[in-house]
């Protein structure tokens, strides 16, 4: 099985004028985006599933994943992996489906500490910016510290 983890992209300033979870991504936001997205295809085939937290800025991340992979499925949302997401809860959430390939859009630090605990029994740092992936493949079971972290690349690189 492969997980893949990915970061939502540039989003709209915290302001006391819209809560934390309306923030939408910006314009410069969503084109980088879909030009990493594009590039992504040169290495992933499909995803069996696009999860996304429900926050604005992941599902209109999601969506554009969605639409460049021209994936014709609903985008999951689930509570276990919105902000604030621990290993655990995505580990039980990725075990609730028997396909092969899920990506999951989501947030920080969320992304950076599960990527550890899924790759690594004794921590490991990996700076998870806005735009990033991340593969991890499983042999058998999802597990914490059972994964292969195959690839983690930066937004930057499809400039």
């Amino acid at each position: 099985m492969n997980i893949y983890l990915i970061r939502h992209g540039n989003a709209e300033s915290i302001s006391t004028a819209k809560s934390d979870f309306d923030r939408k991504l910006t314009l410069k936001g969503k084109e980088s985006l879909r030009k990493a997205a594009e590039g992504w295809k040169e290495i992933i085939k499909s995803f069996d599933i696009i999860a996304s937290s429900p926050l604005t800025r992941a599902m209109q991340t999601a969506e554009i994943i969605a639409a460049v992979f021209n994936y014709k499925e609903k985008i999951i949302t689930d509570k276990r992996i919105t902000s604030g997401c621990k290993p655990e809860d995505l580990i039980d959430f990725v075990r609730s489906f028997d396909e092969d390939d899920i990506a999951v859009v989501g947030h920080e630090p969320d992304m950076s500490r599960n990527l550890s605990a899924l790759v690594s029994s004794s921590g490991m740092y990996a700076e998870f910016k806005k735009g990033c992936i991340a593969k991890i493949n499983f042999e058998g079971k999802v597990r914490a510290s059972g994964g292969t972290l195959e690839f983690l690349i930066p937004l930057e690189i499809f400039k």
